[in-house]
């Protein structure tokens, strides 16, 4: 039997005479083409950077031999706009979202424009098999742009041009947001009159991006739903399209969220997975502690209360929640992951049922798939709605599931894709995001009502001979029975 599991790996299509094959090349000096020609590839060798400098007045338009492959050629996003339009923000935000869907996304930090040094920066970084740069800076003249669009026509990498603005109103708050970050690192300056001065001598060297100068999202920043607004014209592709979506949503500058797995249930308490089981005792008492710790019976008059709280349509997380105040909504894409013929087992029933699916899931824990189930690949997927939703809001409180807290708290972590299944998301624990310019800081706070542990690490052993003992070896431990019937045999 094969193992059931699912890849975002690319595939080549390799094809005969008269068949265009789309392959992606990982020598830096051979980049990525679409063939006029039906009879193949062409090949074509380019210097990166260097070469665009010595050729920049060329044309931007390509060849129709030299188009960027729609679905494989890297992409190079120009940030436009004068400082204080929340570029940064937006940037950041972007490569965030894109490298946590599992593309190699990064942000290139410039003063102003382009340097030959960046794109030398951007093109190795292409060689190492990543697909997304975004350049932050300012490029405020068509010159500028300029540069960037002929080292990706010469390189025949995709150009997307994103250009910010915003009303006054925004770029005061703006301008107070920065003001009060960079105070907090370095107060011998006077930071509000320089970003005032940089802002009024740039002003007049602005030029806004034309029609002629490549695809373009223009986005009209604020954190006013009604006054956000983004345009865009040109753009295709999927990670194009990602990167409108992302912008579509107002980047809001001061964020609070809160997320916690449900109370201890009688399934934790017995090793079992997924099903819809019940708070345990003590996972009812973890419930009456946050509701003290977040403005629930018992709380301080100046404790934190969430505006929303959301919570997956199980049981054991809509309990949890019952005594905080606030309105709340239970979403099905908060459900934990679906462990599908597994569902209600624990790990040693599995190994002794289903040995070789329990080894699959160690070897590649991120990419298999429970049969009728789920991935965390799935997982990840079923989440982006969450994410975006959380991203334009603030003070929200998540009680959901170990699984699904992994994927929503390894985006705010960066943490990359195979990494998500092995977070640790304990149980009785609060965790506390908030935003810290264009990052955001994770704060643990254990609200010491004991649990069990439910966290496993990959074995060392994960083949498919391997022992029951072996297999078995990082399994946390649990109770035979539960503690309602445990109590009742001491009592």
């Amino acid at each position: 039997m094969a193992p059931i599991a699912t890849t975002n790996g690319p595939k080549e299509a390799v094809h005969g005479g008269g068949e265009e094959t789309l392959t992606r090349h990982t020598d830096a000096k051979q980049h990525y083409y679409i063939s006029n020609r039906t009879n193949g590839i062409i090949e074509g060798a380019r210097d990166g950077a260097a070469s665009m400098m010595a050729g920049s007045g060329s044309s931007t338009t390509t060849t129709a031999a030299q188009q960027p492959c729609p679905l494989r050629a890297p992409l190079v996003v120009t940030v436009v706009g004068l400082p204080c339009r929340g570029k940064s923000l937006a940037a950041h935000k972007v490569a965030r979202h894109l490298s946590w869907r599992g593309e190699g996304a990064k942000v290139f930090t410039v003063d102003t424009n382009a340097t030959t040094d960046t794109l030398c920066e951007i093109s190795l970084f292409f060689k190492e098999g990543n697909n997304v740069a975004i350049i932050d800076g300012m490029h405020l003249t068509r010159a500028t742009r300029q540069t960037v669009a002929s080292f990706c026509c010469d390189a025949v990498f995709h150009h997307l041009l994103i250009e910010f603005t915003c009303n006054d109103k925004c770029l005061e708050e703006n301008i107070a947001d920065t003001v009060q970050f960079y105070r907090q690192h370095d107060q011998t300056h006077d930071w509000e009159q320089r970003l005032r001065d940089s802002n009024t001598a740039h002003t007049a060297q602005f030029e806004p991006c034309s029609a002629s100068e490549g695809p373009l999202i223009t986005v009209n920043n604020s954190e006013d739903p009604l006054c956000h607004s983004v345009a865009a014209r040109g753009v295709r592709g999927a990670i194009q399209t990602a990167i409108l979506g992302v912008l579509a949503s107002p980047v809001i500058r001061q964020q609070t969220f809160y997320f916690s797995r449900h109370g201890e249930s009688e399934y934790n308490v017995l090793g079992r997975i997924g099903g819809d089981a019940d708070l345990s005792p003590r996972g009812m008492k973890y419930g009456e502690r946050l509701a003290r710790q977040l403005g629930g019976p018992g709380s301080n008059p100046d404790c934190p209360r969430p505006k929303v709280i959301w919570t997956s349509e199980l049981r054991r997380t809509v309990h949890t929640v019952q005594s905080i105040p606030g309105p709340r909504a239970a979403i099905k894409d908060l459900n934990e992951i679906n462990a599908g013929i597994c569902e209600g087992l624990t790990y040693e029933e599995i190994q002794e049922r289903f040995p070789q699916e329990f080894a699959w899931r160690d070897q590649d824990k991120f990419k298999y798939r429970y049969p009728h189930g789920e991935s965390y690949l799935d997982l990840l997927q079923r989440v982006d709605s969450v994410v975006q939703a959380l991203l334009s809001k603030t003070d929200v409180l998540v009680v959901s599931h170990q699984a699904v807290l992994r994927c929503i708290m390894a985006y705010f972590k960066g943490v990359k894709p195979d990494d998500v299944p092995y977070i640790n998301v304990p149980l009785h624990t609060l965790l506390v995001v908030r935003s810290y310019g264009y990052d955001f800081v994770v704060e643990t706070v254990p609200l010491k009502v004991e649990c069990v542990d439910t966290y496993r690490i990959q074995p060392k052993n994960c083949s498919t001979s391997r022992t029951a003992a072996d297999a078995l070896t990082t399994v946390p431990a649990h109770f035979d029975a539960p503690l309602t019937q445990q109590m009742s045999t001491i009592s």
